[in-house]
């Protein structure tokens, strides 16, 4: 199997779980190098109506942690601007299960992506594990 060049991901990465670290391994063992743009607070807040419960600092310190061979960048402050896109000029763009609407945007401007199949889903969602957490 020949290694795609250059993968990128996207996510907000809250609480690093099985799921991401699966879908985090399973990307970067496709490409040569894996960059991971890591969502800001706000674009959090835009995308799932919330504010991550961890800081965007340990989010980016949990990815190096798991994984120091990771480029982890932080993602952009407007929606739809893309900029990780430009300046890295990925050869693939890795989804999860769960981001059709990133697919839908990436189908428009022309980048080429695949989904990565989920591992668990219905136990190991961030979106799932927080909602048994107690404040």
């Amino acid at each position: 199997m020949n290694l795609i060049k250059r993968g990128i991901v996207f996510g907000v990465f809250d609480g690093l779980h099985e799921g991401h670290r699966f879908f985090l391994k399973s990307a970067s063992d496709k490409c040569e190098s894996l960059i991971v743009v890591v969502a800001i607070d706000d674009a959090s807040l835009a995308l799932k109506g919330r504010i991550p419960k961890h800081s965007f600092n340990e989010r980016m310190q949990a990815l190096l942690s798991f994984n120091p061979s990771l480029k982890v960048v932080p993602g952009d402050s407007i929606q739809g601007e893309w900029s990780a896109l430009t300046m890295y000029m990925p050869d693939m763009v890795f989804l999860g299960h769960d981001q059709s609407a990133i697919a839908e945007e990436l189908e428009k401007i022309g980048i080429q992506f695949s989904f990565i199949d989920s591992h668990r889903p219905e136990e190991f969602k961030s979106s799932l594990l927080h909602r048994f957490e107690v404040e």
